[in-house]
């Protein structure tokens, strides 16, 4: 029969490799939905007086569409402008900003919707960004994205407790082994 510090290493094995796939699986499929979902820039270069658009296909309106943009360098001379077109063409969104920026508006049809980022200074500037869904901003049926976080979070409890099991079961293991050197040996 194994002892109770072997029984609790095996449990704690079983919860921290359960765990570590859990979260692996869950980051994945979260990692996958959100590239589906969304146009990200990666230090896109904006010449002074030029433009750089995107395109986001949009087929849910019940969700927020989110802009979140950071630009480099970070001089006092950027000036950039933001502007989201719907499908007709009309400016649902306009902003201007220098450094970070982050919007939100509500689509009022389904469609491809246009960012355009204008460079209004006279430097060069490279800009990373967002232009989707981000989880769990703006409400709507973001029930997908809740469920993957949901599975993310129980994956690192599950390994978290597995590591706390594991150290138990090594404490216990310890302590069951002195116990069996103090036992005076009945064949003497």
């Amino acid at each position: 029969m194994l002892k109770r510090g072997y029984i609790i290493l095996i449990v704690g094995g079983i919860l921290l490799i359960a765990g570590v796939i859990l979260s692996i699986f869950s980051v994945g499929s979260f990692a996958n939905q959100f590239m589906q979902e969304n146009i990200v820039l990666s230090q896109a270069t904006v010449r002074p007086s030029e433009s750089l658009d995107a395109a986001l296909q949009i087929n849910d309106t019940a969700r927020s569409v989110s802009v979140a943009l950071r630009s480099e360098p970070e001089s006092t001379n950027v000036t950039l402008r933001e502007t989201v077109r719907d499908p007709n063409g009309r400016i649902i969104n306009t902003n201007e900003f220098s450094k970070d920026f982050v919007t939100t508006f509500k689509p009022n049809i389904t469609g491809e919707y246009i960012l355009l980022i204008s460079n209004l200074g006279s430097n060069n500037v490279n800009i990373d960004g967002i232009f989707g869904f981000l989880p769990l901003v703006g409400g709507g049926n973001d029930q997908d994205n809740i469920n993957s976080l949901n599975m993310i979070i129980t994956g690192v409890i599950l390994f978290i407790l597995g590591i706390a099991a594991l150290i138990v079961g090594v404490i216990f293991t310890i302590l069951d082994r002195r116990k069996e050197k103090r036992r005076p040996s009945l064949t003497r």
